[in-house]
């Protein structure tokens, strides 16, 4: 068979069977090395403007991903470690399909004064509420504890 025709086998040709190990490293880089640095010694997050398309860029970068221009030093800013709920589920199941001893909720959470958004866990007794819509607030770790991670953020208490 030639890459040409049309394959109808999905392990032929380019199928490999068995293990293989594969280790994967994500550096923070110099904006999240940044960011995960300012969240060691503060209760807010940074976000970075592009000067080009003004857009808030969190969680911030060195270039705009719409404009491909680099984000200068001084339009880093400090931003409110807030937001509000765009979405979110229920999970009652962990990844290995067994149930949690209590329901946790996942939420895409937009930030504040930003264009960005990160997922974090809301902290709620009422698992059957719409959480749309709702104001959060990141609860982050003790100072001293912080490990410069987005673990970091334990989870967001509604505002």
């Amino acid at each position: 068979m030639t890459f040409l025709e049309k394959q109808t086998d999905p392990t032929a040709p380019l199928h490999w069977r068995g293990n293989m190990q594969a280790d994967y490293l994500y550096p923070n880089g110099v904006a999240g090395d940044k960011f995960f640095k300012h969240i060691m010694q503060n209760d807010s997050f940074l976000a970075t403007k592009c000067d080009e398309c003004g857009k808030v860029l969190f969680p911030p970068r060195l270039y705009c991903e719409d404009c491909f221009i680099e984000i200068p030093e001084e339009n880093w800013m400090e931003v409110p470690a807030e937001g509000t709920v765009r979405l979110f589920t229920v999970a009652k199941l962990n990844a290995h399909g067994k149930k949690l001893p209590e329901p946790k909720i996942m939420a895409m959470i937009d930030i504040d004064k930003t264009d960005g958004a990160l997922l974090g866990v809301i902290k709620s007794n009422d698992s059957e509420r719409d959480f749309t819509g709702a104001r959060v607030r990141a609860n982050l770790r003790p100072k001293d504890a912080r490990e410069g991670t987005l673990k970091d953020i334990v989870n967001w208490n509604l505002i």
